[in-house]
């Protein structure tokens, strides 16, 4: 079974809407703050050289988020892994939601590799490829 990784995201006051709820944009940001952590270990060391763009965002709203259910719960999974490119999941939950509960948000990256000096797609590492494994669903 994939190991889960999960984070905690605080919700900022300037994240609310005028219904106090967290605004639907502002789940695209939640969403990089738990991936950044999620993404360290196996792309530190490549900095440099490898970065990794957002090809594409997809967001899926289940349920209110407000600022009394922070921080939010994000937890995320590789769902694709290719050569170039894999795909993340992530689930976000209120602070006091069970782990296993139906999530508020359910989004999806895909993200690709890329080298910067040369502007050009390049493979994922082994090493990256090992790390990311790790957590496919």
């Amino acid at each position: 079974m994939a190991e889960r990784f999960t984070t905690p995201v605080p919700v900022r006051w300037s994240d609310i809407d005028m219904y106090q709820h967290v605004n639907h944009a502002t789940m695209v940001t939640i969403l990089e703050e738990a991936r950044v952590p999620f993404l360290h270990e196996p792309f530190v060391n490549d900095i440099d050289t490898i970065g990794l763009l957002i090809a594409e965002v997809n967001v899926k709203y289940k349920g209110q988020v407000r600022l009394m259910d922070s921080p939010l719960q994000v937890t995320i999974w590789v769902s694709r892994l290719r050569t170039v490119d894999f795909n993340l999941g992530y689930e976000v939950r209120s602070v006091h939601a069970d782990p296993d509960s139906k999530p508020a948000v359910i989004g999806e990256t895909q993200l690709v590799a890329f080298n910067i000096a040369e502007q050009k797609l390049v493979r994922l590492l082994p090493h990256h490829r090992e790390y990311l494994q790790r957590f496919q669903r």
